[in-house]
């Protein structure tokens, strides 16, 4: 089985600061990793997905 963290709105938030409407918009645009639904009312998201989507990110900042 895949070892893998799941991290909450607001660790994702923390670390990505952007507001949650941005970021719901990223998620909708196929910016931003997906949610996994952990309930009717809660979801999380693979911190390897968002460290990875946030390292991409970086990369393209360097090379401008």
């Amino acid at each position: 089985m895949n070892n893998c963290k799941l991290i909450d709105l607001k660790t994702v938030l923390g670390i990505y600061p952007v507001s949650r409407a941005t970021l719901y918009r990223q998620i909708k645009a196929g910016i931003f990793p997906e949610p996994v639904q952990l309930g009717v009312r809660r979801v999380a998201w693979r911190q390897d997905e968002v460290q990875a989507h946030i390292s991409e990110l970086q990369k393209v900042a360097l090379k401008l």
